[in-house]
């Protein structure tokens, strides 16, 4: 087992083939999710977050201290980082017009303009924004913030104002880069504990006094965490907690029903050793081969109990039926062929459900299925060897209690035909409500719903950030060529959609073509460095600026009219991969190409779609909507081929086993029933199915069949459908509740994927059971008269 390798990344539930998908896992891939941790810092009531400009600049340089986080967004002038190289390049950043008026601001009226504005900004004392207008004067980042779309566009030059501040002014937004992503869960935890332990640091400090009224101390900040780091370690730690909980209140359920039941702790000791050395061998077989599996996957392993232990209640009660008779103990394990066959042929028939699972194109559920199929392959063989081995060979001191139900086989079998009759009825008319189920396998119905989620729902509108973000991806080996493409994608647009913000990786990367175009627009206007410094200078002592307030924007004025190429290597070397990365990723020889879209509306959406695949066939517009859309429409065809693939092989194992068509078909009619009245109740209860509840449908659909052959197997036997269900009534119950108790536990679970679990199961295994118990029994009472059984 120690082989076994374990991926916690929620891309695994995703399929490997299609476009959308790929396409966005290769953008989580390459330019990494959405794993920024977000900082709200919120002023009392009463008070405006401008008040504490100390406290937040303090938070930020903690934050930038930590070993866990690679970079602080502040949303404002950030000193750490050095944009010379960048700042030297920025005219050719600009688009046509937004260029014209900038070079504009170099001289004349225009240069004097700009000046003058400068100084209006000064009336708001702040040295962040007096460092800005030193290095700025022109007002040229200012032009490049607005072609860019700003923060919420994914580009932060650190040359905002205010910073993000939220619409009632009580809040500011803090954005950090952790170092690692919120799937490793050791580091989130680390995360979390230095955040919490800072968060307890600063809010000990005695906090400043209050500039208005010096008597009073200000009441301090509330500081809260949100993002996907956050998300994680609460999730696990909700999962770890109720999986504990859980199965505690299980195992503090089904160990004393069957001890109640069969009055044998014989049972209770030896129920779950097959299962559970199935799990550990099928586990150890995938270890060697070196297999990875997705948390789904492994956390889905725990029902094999729940479907291995009818198969150890079927064979003592078989051994307590012959025991009862009279049989020596040795003797009634010899008699346990039939019910060993029975219950071999449940198990395999279960496996072969699951193997099906194997041919669909999503890696989870092909996890699953190769897990639980081999592991119900082991158990069927596992049980019986270890349970004949393990059976008493003596004579109890006491008399052997024998299990069975004659007055109820003897009302069914009375009853047969009313209950066919309402059985029909029923059928029809759950068949009819079952139309109406909803069947939602998107990844939001995953989302978990801890506090920290909750947070993260309520910073998009506080700070006015976009909901939903579309990716273009395009990807080849010829960076320009790739550049040139995006720039013509980009152009049509904003041609086309003008109220749709776009951001494309040639705003900070324009090819080389198009810098060429724009370093000539530049020579055209015939502008020289000491000109410029002239002019300036001379702004700068009409507008009352001190003398040499703009120094350090004169002597970049050589540099910045005659400037030099921008190259990715460029960014790299000049410690800005992080602005870049976001758009341009390079594995080798191939290039990724990232262009990001905010569209607000459904029709913009369609328009977007149909100019990507008009401009760029090559390029693939993806993002979670997209990949929610296609997994809504690719995920029914997937489930349903490969439940029928192993439908087909339950019925071949049934055939081959039965040699008789008619009993064949009775073995597996209540499945269909249970699942039929299961999916009518879900819907008219308004419940629907997500994944993990798709999961459990396989599941259910493998007790189901068990239930059906142990029956009819029995009724071979016996020649008489009252006697096999008088024996095997008292298993089916047991078994049922047993795996009612397992999974009914979820159903309190504060963790929707498991909760709907624990819905889904607790509903079907009660008319799977309802449809054995009665309706098999009656069918066989009624169809199965004159058969040939033996």
């Amino acid at each position: 087992m120690r082989g076994l390798s374990f991926d916690t990344d929620v891309l695994s539930l995703l399929p490997r083939d299609g476009r959308v998908v790929p396409a966005f896992r290769s953008f989580v891939e390459s330019f990494g999710s959405a794993d920024d941790l977000y900082v709200v810092l919120t002023a009392p009531e009463g008070h405006e977050i401008s008040e504490y400009e100390a406290d937040v600049d303090a938070w930020a340089s903690r934050l930038q201290e930590a070993p866990e986080i690679t970079r602080v967004d502040t949303g404002r002038v950030d000193a750490s980082r050095d944009l010379s190289w960048l700042a030297d390049r920025r005219l050719l950043l600009l688009a046509d017009e937004p260029l014209g008026r900038a070079l504009s601001r170099f001289s004349g009226d225009g240069l004097v303009a700009a000046v003058r504005g400068r100084r209006a900004m000064l009336a708001v004392p702040s040295p962040a924004i007096a460092s800005m207008v030193r290095h700025d004067p022109l007002g040229l980042y200012d032009l490049l913030r607005e072609q860019l779309g700003g923060a919420q566009a994914g580009i932060n030059l650190g040359v905002t104002e205010g910073g993000y501040v939220a619409s009632d002014l009580r809040s500011r937004l803090l954005i950090a880069k952790p170092a690692q992503p919120p799937f490793d869960a050791d580091f989130s935890r680390a995360l979390m504990a230095r955040l919490d332990a800072l968060r307890d640091e600063m809010g000990h400090e005695a906090p400043p006094l209050d500039a208005g009224n010096p008597d009073e101390e200000r009441p301090p900040l509330q500081v809260q965490f949100a993002g996907g780091h956050r998300i994680a370690v609460e999730t696990e730690s909700v999962i770890r907690r109720e999986s504990i909980l859980n199965t505690a209140g299980s195992l503090a359920l089904i160990l004393p029903l069957l001890f109640v039941v069969f009055r044998s702790p014989w049972l209770v000791l030896v129920g779950s050793i097959p299962s559970a050395l199935s799990l550990v061998l099928a586990l150890g077989m995938l270890g060697i081969a070196g297999a990875t599996l997705s948390t789904a996957a492994t956390a889905s392993s725990a029902m094999l109990f729940g479907l291995g232990v009818d198969g150890v209640v079927l064979l003592y009660v078989g051994y307590t039926l012959a025991v009862h008779a009279g049989a020596e103990p040795a003797a009634a394990i010899d008699r346990l062929g039939g019910p060993a066959s029975s219950m071999l042929l449940g198990m395999w028939t279960t496996a072969a459900t699951f193997y099906g699972l194997k041919f669909v194109d999503f890696p989870s559920l092909e996890q699953l299925g190769t897990l639980i199929g081999h592991s119900m392959v082991l158990c069927g063989i596992l049980t019986l060897v270890l349970v004949a081995a393990l059976l008493p060979l003596r004579r109890p001191a006491r008399p052997v209690r024998s299990l069975s139900m004659p007055r109820f086989a003897a009302w069914v079998a009375r009853r047969h035909t009313a209950i066919l009759v309402v059985a029909l009825v029923a059928t029809v008319l759950l068949a009819a409500a079952a139309t109406r189920l909803r069947i939602n396998p998107t990844l939001d119905q995953l989302r978990s719903v801890t506090p920290g989620a909750e947070l993260l729902q309520r910073i998009g509108p506080m700070f006015g950030l976009p909901d939903d973000v579309y990716i273009v991806m395009a990807g080849g080996t010829d960076l320009q060529e790739l550049l040139e493409s995006n720039e013509r994608l980009h152009a049509a647009l904003a041609r086309a959609l003008p109220g749709v913000a776009v951001q494309a990786p040639t705003a900070l990367l324009p090819s080389q073509a198009t810098q060429a175009r724009r370093r000539a627009l530049v020579r055209e206007r015939g502008l020289s460095a000491p000109a410029a410094a002239a002019a300036l200078l001379e702004a700068e002592k009409t507008e009352g600026f001190r003398p040499g307030s703009f120094d350090p924007f004169r002597e970049r004025l050589p540099a910045l009219l005659e400037p030099g190429h921008l190259t990715y290597e460029g960014y790299v070397a000049n410690e800005l991969a992080d602005l870049v990365g976001r758009f341009v990723a390079r594995a080798g020889e191939r290039w990724l190409l990232a262009t990001y879209a905010f569209p607000s509306r459904p029709e913009e959406v369609d328009a977007l779609e149909a100019l990507v695949r008009e401009q760029d066939p090559s390029a693939t517009l993806t993002g979670l909507p997209l990949v929610n859309r296609e997994l809504a429409d690719r995920f029914l065809p997937e489930f349903a081929k490969g439940l029928s693939i192993g439908t087909v092989i339950v019925v071949a194992l049934v055939l081959i086993a039965f040699r008789n068509w008619r009993l064949s078909f009775l073995s597996l009619a209540p499945t269909a029933i249970g699942i039929v009245w299961a999916a009518g109740a879900l819907a008219m209860a308004g419940i629907a199915l997500d994944l993990f509840a798709l999961f459990a449908v396989v599941t259910l659909v493998g007790i189901g069949v068990d239930y059906g052959v142990h029956v009819v197997h029995r009724y071979r036997e016996r020649g008489d459908s009252r006697q096999a269900i008088e024996e095997l009534a008292p298993v089916i119950l047991v078994a049922a509740a047993i795996t009612l108790l397992g999974y009914g536990t979820l159903v309190s679970s504060s963790y929707p994927p498991l909760r709907s679990i624990g819905l889904v199961s607790a509903v079907s295994i009660v008319t799977l059971a309802a449809a054995s118990l009665f309706v098999l029994p009656a069918m066989l009472a009624r169809f199965g008269r004159g058969q040939d059984t033996r």
